[in-house]
């Protein structure tokens, strides 16, 4: 379903991605695995269209979307949950999960059902429909930047850091939820999470990135017993 190959990225004069290639096949979760600053969220950017590469593609469902405008991108299926949630702070929920459905043209019927479908998987955003997003808990923003976008019906989820700051307990939540969104929607994901241990327990693959270079893929099973990755990942037993 994705295919990223050669990717190189800049910021400025500084080479943040270094000619990392992965794929993500349909109905898979895929965690991507590295220390703050490896660039783990610059490949996220760059395969949504916010950041241009210098070199290298990315193909989604066979398309080459490499220089795809980052809107135009979101209607294809590929949605992008940023690091620090994003939320409409000033909008309601409901504002939020409605500002979801924007590139979808269908009518606001439909609109109404996937709200419906959001508030059957998020109770707690049911209860809290007319409350400024702004003033939600982490774990509730969490929850409402993931719902927001289901709400323009992913193919490929892409998730930046959905664990951070969070509660234990709400860290778990979460991780459910992933796993109900890729079992029961059938939406394939992209994980990237600093949190390894819940990320190989959710992903049926896994990629390890240090300093802009992938230098792993095994299965999640095979990383979660590579004694260096649980080292450095996982706290050593």
């Amino acid at each position: 379903m994705l295919e990223v190959n050669g990717l190189k990225t800049y910021y400025g004069k500084i080479q943040a991605v270094k000619g990392v290639s992965l794929t993500v096949k349909q109905g898979e979760i895929v965690a991507l695995l590295g220390a703050n600053g490896a660039g783990k969220s610059t490949i996220l950017k760059t395969i949504s269209g916010l950041i241009r590469p210098s070199e290298g593609s990315v193909s989604f469902g066979g398309e080459n979307i490499t220089t795809t405008d980052a809107h135009a991108i979101v209607e294809k299926g590929l949605i992008h949950v940023p690091e620090g949630r994003r939320v409409f702070a000033a909008l309601t929920v409901t504002e939020n999960l409605e500002l979801g459905a924007f590139t979808k043209k269908g009518a606001k019927s439909k609109t109404a059902q996937k709200i419906a479908m959001v508030f059957d998987m998020f109770p707690r955003l049911a209860e809290r429909h007319k409350q400024m997003a702004g003033t939600l808990s982490g774990g509730e923003q969490q929850m409402l930047a993931i719902g927001r976008a289901l709400m323009a019906e992913p193919k490929l989820l892409m998730l930046d850091e959905p664990s951070m700051g969070l509660a234990p307990i709400i860290v778990i939540e979460i991780m459910k939820i992933i796993k109900n969104i890729n079992e029961q929607n059938k939406t394939t994901i992209l994980l990237v999470e600093q949190n390894a241990k819940a990320a190989l327990k959710l992903a049926h693959r896994g990629y390890v990135l240090e300093t802009g270079n992938i230098t792993m893929e095994e299965s999640s099973e095979a990383l979660r017993s590579n004694d260096n990755i649980v080292k450095a990942y996982l706290g050593a037993h």
